[in-house]
């Protein structure tokens, strides 16, 4: 079985791989190309929402990801409805969500909304034996490190306290990262993005044995049946 972690970048997606105790890594442009790396049944965390609302399932989700985070809530993004979503023109796609939901889209749901299109699409198009799972970097680091990272992942010293959390579990996911770093261009990927896939792919494969642990949402799937989780590990409970 392959486990994954996969962050968005802006040249695609960052996505790692962990198969047979050895991890690899590839930058792919389109999230339709991940079947190339995971050809056989494979389970992968993503940093995407995954299960989109509508007027009949809203999303509940972010309310319990927030309350998970506490002080750090301001890290999870409002999700756009799926109408907003397949909506070209931004303003509209505000309209369509505040019908929706009685609010409008940030900034920073609407510069996600074509990615979150791109995998939404995916899941319902594409048969594969991939598991794709909604995950969240900052949930996993809570877990993985004991309490709520306060430090910013967009600072050195944020990454520099994410990666000593990682190391503590695997010593590899160092010298994989500083790989992906050395040969990617920083317009294409930053050093948040190597991060946050790493302990995507990290806690996904420290399930290895068992199911992950999941936060649920108040409707376990969404119109076209897709599950509505959040995927993370939670060492004690294994």
């Amino acid at each position: 079985m392959i486990f994954g972690g996969i962050d968005g970048c802006k040249a695609g997606w960052l996505v790692i791989t962990y198969e047979s105790r050895h991890y690899d890594w590839k930058v792919l442009p389109e999230i339709r190309k991940i079947t190339s790396l995971f050809n056989k049944k494979s389970r992968v965390f993503i940093d995407m929402p995954i299960g989109l609302a509508s007027e009949e399932f809203p999303r509940t989700i972010e309310q319990v990801l927030r309350r998970e985070l506490g002080n750090r809530s301001s890290t999870v993004f409002s999700v756009p409805v799926r109408a907003a979503v397949f909506e070209n023109n931004r303003e509209q796609a505000k309209k369509l969500n505040k019908e929706a939901t009685g609010k409008s889209l940030s900034e920073q749901s609407l510069n996600i909304k074509s990615k979150i299109l791109e995998v939404d699409l995916f899941i319902r198009d594409t048969p594969s034996s991939i598991e794709l799972i909604e995950s969240h970097p900052e949930l996993c680091f809570k877990y993985l490190n004991g309490s709520i990272l306060q430090s910013k992942k967009s600072k050195n010293e944020g990454i520099e306290e994410r990666l000593d959390i990682i190391n503590k579990y695997d010593p590899n996911c160092a010298a994989l990262f500083s790989d992906i770093f050395k040969n990617t261009l920083r317009k294409h990927v930053k050093p948040d993005d190597i991060a946050d896939a790493l302990v995507l792919c990290l806690a996904n494969q420290l399930n290895l044995e068992h199911q992950p642990d999941f936060l649920i949402d108040d409707h376990s799937h969404d119109a076209f049946k897709i599950p509505i989780r959040i995927g993370y590990h939670k060492p004690e409970n294994k």
